[in-house]
């Protein structure tokens, strides 16, 4: 006779620091991934920071080569010269990642053939938290929103995540509503 258990572990809740407002975005950004890859079932997208981690192992490798080539200094300026022009010239391309492509993207995600990118903004010393869910294709369709971040943490810091994914679940589905219309 065999008996079949079922555990659920239940996890623990988030506690953050209050007024540390880093700590606090990354747990809400974190929440954010967990709830469009899990709950509505998106695969996330990593080919833009699998790039930056390959240009930045490519400005090591440059570091690297300055510093160790075999040949001693005076001899050695022409590699020095093209190995720092290179890390410039890398360091570039990784900033207009970053201002230009990437911007305030936390996360883009894609499922079947509809792509997301989902943006977030939390001032320093503003308890607004401002999340906008957009067509990956169609920057146009977007829904944003902004809700202060007291509906999300107690007042020991323990992360309400429960109210938070209500509050994504009725945001996604006013984007799936727009998202439809456009098709």
């Amino acid at each position: 006779m065999s008996t079949t258990t079922t555990t659920t572990t239940t996890e623990k809740p988030i506690q953050v620091t209050l007024y540390d407002s880093n700590t606090i975005k990354q747990t809400l950004d974190d929440s954010i991934v967990k709830y469009v890859t899990s709950a509505l079932s998106y695969t996330q997208n990593q080919k833009l920071n699998y790039t930056k981690v390959l240009f930045g192992l490519i400005g090591c490798t440059l570091a690297a080569i300055a510093q160790f080539y075999p040949i001693p200094f005076p001899k050695n300026k022409p590699v020095l010269i093209l190995c720092v022009a290179l890390y410039v010239v890398i360091s570039l391309i990784l900033y207009y990642i970053n201002i230009f492509i990437q911007k305030d993207y936390i996360l883009q995600a894609s499922k079947s053939n509809d792509e997301i990118k989902v943006a977030t903004v939390l001032q320093k010393y503003d308890p607004n938290y401002q999340v906008k869910i957009e067509n990956a294709k169609n920057s146009s369709i977007n829904v944003p929103f902004s809700k202060s971040i007291d509906l999300y943490f107690d007042t020991k810091g323990t992360f309400l995540e429960s109210n938070f994914h209500n509050d994504l679940s009725v945001q996604f589905k006013k984007f799936a509503k727009l998202n439809v219309k456009d098709k």
